[in-house]
C-alpha cells in the first residue's frame, strides 16, 4: 500500500497520535484491507451506540439553556477546593460554637456521666472565676501543671471573643488551635482558618505547647510574638506546664482552685452532696484544679478510696474511665492505644486513623472514649491519657527508656515516665529508677518534685531496726544480695541511689563527690535507734563500698571526711531525695567556689590561677595588678601544699572573709607546672588614666573600658561552652544558653562622666543572636558599642527594639543587662558562671538562679 493511497480519503481512520504517526512511518505494515476493516469497526459501534440515545426535545433544551445563577454558583462549589472565605459570618459563628462546645463534650465525656454532663456544662458557663486579660498586640502564656485547668481558662478567654464577634463587625472570629494542628507557620495557619489577613481583632489560642517537642514550642512563641507586631490587633493565649520559655511580662501563672469551687464540682458532677466526712479528710490538692476535682468525683462515684496522691490519681485515671464505663478492652486495643501514645509523644503526624486501620480496629479505639478523631488525626480527650499510655508504651518495651529519658526527648516523655514509676510496684520502682539516674539525673529529680505527695520526708523519731530491714527488703529489687549487718545494708542501700546519679552525672561527679581512682571514696556507717551516722573517707577507695565505723561519732585522724548525722529515711522515695539534697548542695558549692572542671589551658583557668596566686601572696587585697614573682610564688604555695600534706584539711581565710582550702592549693600546685615564664602576669590591666574618682571604673578610659568589656564577654561564652561540655555533656540540648550556641552578640556599653560620683559601675546590655554561620567557637563575635552619658534612652530603645525576640526552650532571655565587673580579678568566670547558674535553675539542679555567678 503506498503513502497516497494510505492517505486517501476513503481510507480514513481516526487513531491516537502515536499509532497514526507508526502507520504513517511504516505504511508497508498495515495493508489497506487492515486499516479498512478498523474502519468498519469503528462505524458499527457508532451506529450501536446511536440507536441507543434517548434524548428528548425537553432535554435537548435543557442541555443549551443557560443554567440559573444559584444552580451554577452551586455547581462550582461541587469542583473547585473549599476555602473559608465562602462561609457567610453567621456560619463562621455558628460553626465555632458547635466546636467550642465539642471541646468540652469530649474533655468532660470520659470522667462525666452522661446524665450529668449537661450540669456541669451549665456550672461551669456561669463560673464566676475571672477571665484572664490579654491586650491587643500581646502575647500571653497561661502556666500550671497537669490539669490545673489552664485549658478551661483559654476557652473561657475565647467564648468571651466570640461574643464580641457576635456584636462587633470590626472583630473577627476567634480562633483554636492546638500546637499540634499547626503544621506550617502560625500566620498561614491563622490566614487559613480565618481566609484572609487577621487585620482585625482577633483572639487566638494556642493550646498544649507541652504537645510538641520544645523547639516547636518555641517557635510557636516567636511567631506569635511576629504576629502580633505584624497584626497589632490580634491577641495570642498559649497555654503550657512550667519551665516554657515565655518573659515574666508573658506569663500567667494559673491560681489553685479554692477548695471549696472543687468540693462544689465534684457534687455537680456527682448529683450528690460531698459528705462532711469527705470534706474533712480530702487531701485539699485534689480539690484545687478542675480535672483532679473531677477525677476525685469519679472515684466517689464508683465507690473507691479518695486517700490517694495526686500522682496517684492522676495515673489511675485511664483505667478507671475504661472500668467504669463497662466496656470490653482486649489486649491488641491496649496496645494500640500505648502505640497512639508514642506516635502523639514522638511524631504526631503519624497520629492518622489511617495507621489503625481497618475499620473495626479504629472503631474499638474510639469506643474507649479516651480517643477522640478529628477528620482524619487521632488524639486523647485528655493529655493525662496521652501520658498514662505512654507509661504503658514504657511498660511493653514499645520505646527505648535510653532514648526517651536522654535530655532532648525527657521534656516530652516525663509525664509518661513519672506515671511509670507511679504504677510499678516497689522494686519495679527502684530498678526504673536506677535506670533513669544513670542515663539523665534530672529525670529523676523532676519525678520526686512530680511525686512529691508520696514522698514526703520523714517526722521526728526514727524507725526501728525491724522496720528498716523491712523497708530495704519490700523495696529492693528481686535478687539483690544481703548484707547480715543491718548498718552495712542501709548504707548500701543508700550509697546504690548515690551512685546511679554520679554515674549519670559523668565528669561532674568528680567535682561533687570525693573520689580515688576513678570510683568513689569509701564510706563508713554507724546504726542506733534509727538514726545513721555516715562518714566519707577523705583517700580510701572503695571496695569494700561500707564498712562499720567504730563509734559513732569518728575521728577526723582516722581518715574520715565530713560526717554527718540524719534519721533514717523511711518513705517510698527517701533514698533518693536524701542523694538529691546532698547533690544538689555540693553543686551549689562548687558553683559559688566557681571550681568546676575547666581545660588547664582556658581563660577561666588563667583567671583563677591568678585569683588564687594573689590570695597566697597576699595580694588579694591590693587594688592595683601587678605581676608575681613565679619562684616566689612556688616557693610559698610548696610551703602551704607541705601544711595541706600534713594535715586532714587546710583552710586560709582573708581579713575580707575569703578562703583558699586544701583543694585549692592542690589545684593551684598543678597549674603552676604549666606555667614557663618567670612572672605570672594579671588578666586583666589596670585603668590607664588617674584614679581621682570615686569608683574604680573611673580609673578607666572609655576606650579601654569597651576593649575589656569586648573581651570579657568573649572568654566567657567560651569558658561557660567548656563548663557546660566538660561538666554536663550529655545534657547541653536542655542547658539553655548552649542550646543556642554559637552566638553572636551586639550590645551597649554605657560608662557615665567621668566626674559622676553617684554611678557606681559600668552598665551593659547584650542580645544574643543564634548564628550557625559561626565556624570559630573559641572566638565568638562580639559586637559592642560604647554609649557615653546620658545613656539611659539609648539602652531603652535598643532593649525595645529587641523585646520580642525569641527565647530558648528553657528561659534564658537572649536580651542581658549586666554590669561591667572592672573591679573583679576573675570578670569572665564570673559571668561564665552566672550563666550556667540560671540554666541549671531553670532545669530544677539549683533552687535560686541568681546565686553562683556575682
Amino acid at each position: 500500500m503506498s503513502e497516497a493511497e494510505n492517505r486517501d480519503a476513503s481510507n480514513l481512520l481516526l487513531l491516537c497520535l502515536f499509532h497514526a504517526w507508526e502507520v504513517d512511518d511504516v505504511p508497508e505494515q498495515y495493508p489497506a484491507e487492515v486499516l479498512r476493516e478498523w474502519k468498519r469497526a469503528q462505524l458499527a459501534k457508532y451506529e450501536s451506540a446511536r440507536r441507543g440515545w434517548t434524548i428528548t426535545d425537553a432535554d435537548a433544551r435543557e442541555a443549551v439553556a443557560p443554567p440559573d445563577l444559584l444552580t451554577a454558583i452551586e455547581a462550582i462549589g461541587d469542583v473547585v477546593p473549599f476555602n473559608p472565605r465562602m462561609r457567610s459570618r453567621a456560619e463562621a459563628w455558628q460553626l465555632a460554637v458547635r466546636r467550642g462546645h465539642a471541646r468540652r463534650v469530649a474533655r468532660l465525656t470520659p470522667l462525666v456521666s452522661s446524665e450529668r454532663r449537661d450540669s456541669v456544662l451549665a456550672w461551669m458557663a456561669v463560673l464566676d472565676a475571672p477571665i484572664v486579660d490579654v491586650p491587643a498586640g500581646q502575647v500571653r502564656v497561661l502556666v500550671a501543671r497537669l490539669g490545673a485547668g489552664k485549658s478551661e481558662q483559654a476557652d473561657r478567654w475565647w467564648e468571651q471573643g466570640l461574643s464580641a464577634a457576635a456584636h462587633d463587625p470590626d472583630t473577627d472570629i476567634p480562633l483554636y488551635f492546638t500546637a499540634r494542628q499547626i503544621v506550617t507557620t502560625l500566620e498561614q495557619a491563622v490566614v487559613a482558618e480565618l481566609g484572609n489577613d487577621p487585620a482585625r481583632y482577633c483572639r487566638i489560642v494556642i493550646d498544649d505547647l507541652d504537645s510538641v517537642p520544645t523547639q516547636k514550642a518555641d517557635c510557636l512563641l516567636s511567631e506569635a510574638r511576629q504576629l502580633v507586631q505584624v497584626w497589632p490587633k490580634v491577641s495570642v493565649l498559649a497555654t503550657a506546664r512550667p519551665r516554657i520559655a515565655a518573659t515574666a511580662e508573658e506569663k500567667i501563672d494559673v491560681a489553685p482552685w479554692p477548695a471549696e469551687r472543687g468540693a462544689k464540682l465534684v457534687e455537680v458532677a456527682t448529683g450528690e452532696q460531698l459528705s462532711p466526712y469527705l470534706r474533712a479528710t480530702e487531701p485539699d490538692d485534689l480539690l484545687t484544679s478542675p480535672l483532679t476535682a473531677l477525677a476525685l468525683a469519679h472515684r466517689v462515684r464508683t465507690g473507691r478510696d479518695t486517700q490517694v496522691s495526686r500522682a496517684q490519681l492522676l495515673s489511675e485515671l485511664a483505667p478507671m474511665v475504661i472500668q467504669s464505663h463497662h466496656i470490653d478492652v482486649p489486649d491488641e486495643t491496649w496496645y494500640d492505644l500505648a502505640r497512639l501514645a508514642v506516635a502523639l509523644l514522638e511524631r504526631p503526624e503519624s497520629s492518622t486513623a489511617a495507621s489503625f486501620s481497618p475499620l473495626p480496629r479504629l472503631q474499638r479505639l474510639l469506643a474507649t472514649d479516651l480517643v477522640v478523631q478529628d477528620e482524619d488525626t487521632l488524639a486523647f480527650a485528655l493529655p493525662v491519657f496521652e501520658h498514662y499510655f505512654g507509661a504503658e508504651a514504657i511498660r511493653f518495651d514499645l520505646v527505648s527508656l535510653n532514648e526517651i529519658a536522654a535530655a532532648s526527648s525527657f521534656p516530652q516523655w516525663r509525664y509518661a515516665l513519672a506515671f511509670a514509676v507511679v504504677r510499678a510496684t516497689a522494686p519495679e520502682q527502684e530498678t526504673l529508677l536506677i535506670k533513669l539516674a544513670r542515663i539523665n539525673p534530672a529525670a529523676v529529680f523532676w519525678i520526686l518534685d512530680e511525686t512529691a505527695e508520696t514522698a514526703e520526708r520523714e517526722t521526728l523519731g526514727g524507725p526501728s531496726d525491724e522496720e528498716l530491714a523491712a523497708l530495704i527488703q519490700r523495696r529492693a529489687p528481686r535478687g539483690a544480695p544481703t548484707e547480715p549487718d543491718l548498718a552495712i545494708r542501709a548504707g548500701l542501700w543508700l550509697r546504690e541511689a548515690e551512685q546511679a546519679l554520679l554515674t549519670g552525672l559523668g565528669p561532674l561527679a568528680e567535682s561533687l563527690v570525693r573520689h580515688r581512682d576513678g570510683n568513689p571514696v569509701q564510706w563508713g556507717v554507724w546504726l542506733q535507734s534509727g538514726y545513721l551516722t555516715l562518714a566519707r573517707a577523705r583517700h580510701t577507695a572503695a571496695p569494700p563500698d561500707v564498712v562499720k565505723l567504730a563509734e559513732i561519732r569518728p575521728s577526723l585522724a582516722d581518715g574520715w571526711h565530713r560526717v554527718t548525722q540524719f534519721c533514717f529515711p523511711t518513705t517510698d522515695f527517701g533514698r533518693w531525695l536524701l542523694a538529691q539534697q546532698e547533690l544538689q548542695e555540693q553543686l551549689q558549692i562548687a558553683i559559688e567556689r566557681k571550681t568546676l572542671l575547666v581545660p588547664r589551658t582556658s581563660w577561666l583557668a588563667r583567671e583563677r590561677t591568678y585569683d588564687l596566686a594573689a590570695f597566697v601572696q597576699d595580694f588579694a587585697s591590693a587594688r592595683r595588678r601587678r605581676p608575681i614573682v613565679l619562684a616566689e610564688l612556688c616557693e610559698t604555695v610548696g610551703s602551704r601544699l607541705e601544711s595541706v600534706n600534713a594535715s586532714q584539711r587546710s583552710t586560709w581565710w582573708s581579713s575580707a572573709g575569703r578562703d583558699v582550702d586544701s583543694d585549692d592549693i592542690r589545684w593551684l600546685s598543678t597549674q603552676l607546672a604549666l606555667e614557663d615564664s618567670d612572672a605570672l602576669e594579671a588578666p586583666w590591666p589596670d585603668g590607664d588614666q588617674p584614679h581621682t574618682g570615686k569608683w574604680i571604673w573611673q580609673a578607666y578610659s572609655p576606650e579601654l573600658t569597651l576593649t575589656i568589656a569586648t573581651a570579657i564577654v568573649r572568654e566567657a561564652l567560651v569558658g561557660y561552652r567548656q563548663l557546660v561540655e566538660l561538666n554536663f555533656p550529655a545534657f547541653g540540648d536542655v542547658m539553655g544558653l548552649y542550646s543556642m550556641l554559637p552566638v553572636r552578640v551586639e550590645g551597649l556599653v554605657g560608662r557615665p562622666a567621668d566626674h559622676d560620683d553617684d554611678t557606681s559601675s559600668v552598665e551593659m546590655l547584650l542580645m544574643l543572636h543564634p548564628d550557625p554561620n559561626q565556624r570559630n567557637p573559641d572566638n565568638p563575635i562580639v559586637d559592642l558599642r560604647l554609649i557615653t552619658p546620658d545613656h539611659d534612652r539609648t539602652f531603652w530603645e535598643f532593649g525595645r527594639s529587641h523585646q520580642n525576640s525569641a527565647r530558648t526552650r528553657f528561659g534564658p532571655n537572649p536580651l542581658q543587662e549586666l554590669q561591667l565587673p572592672l573591679h573583679a580579678t576573675c570578670p569572665a568566670t564570673s559571668l561564665a558562671y552566672r550563666w550556667l547558674a540560671r540554666d541549671l535553675a531553670a532545669v530544677g539542679w539549683l533552687e535560686d538562679r541568681h546565686r553562683g555567678g556575682t
